[in-house]
């Protein structure tokens, strides 16, 4: 997973530090961090894709952001068991009642009280 992590970050941390620093043109002496570059670079693959170069930068970004929320998702399912009995116990301390014990407790529904296996909200009747 770690290795999946570091082949999902480094090209995205390469690409956007490229392109912040050839976009304003801080190329320190460089030919790859050169505004020209830039718009060559973008110029051809505006021409491959037959869009406006100036829409590149937001469709990068939205296939950037899929991709994270993929990895982000992949990532989350490979670690529930390390946050998912976290979540349930920041759900129950959210959901309980201080000022009346679970016996005191009257649900319309039949729910017994058990939250961690709950999967909606127990009703409670308007005060």
């Amino acid at each position: 997973m770690r290795v999946l992590l570091f082949l999902w970050f480094t090209p995205l941390a390469l690409f956007w530090g490229w392109f912040a620093l050839s976009v304003n043109d801080w190329s320190f002496g460089f030919i790859m961090l050169s505004r020209e570059l830039h718009d060559v670079v973008f110029g051809i693959y505006a021409r491959t894709l037959g869009v406006e170069r100036e829409a590149l930068p937001g469709m990068i970004a939205g296939a950037c952001a899929l991709d994270t929320a993929l990895i982000m998702a992949i990532a989350a399912f490979r670690w529930r068991a390390s946050w998912l009995p976290h979540a349930r116990e920041m759900l129950v301390s959210y959901w309980q009642d201080e000022t009346a014990g679970d016996h005191d407790r009257d649900y319309s529904d039949g729910f017994d009280g058990d939250f961690t296996t709950a999967a909606t909200v127990p009703v409670r009747p308007a005060e």
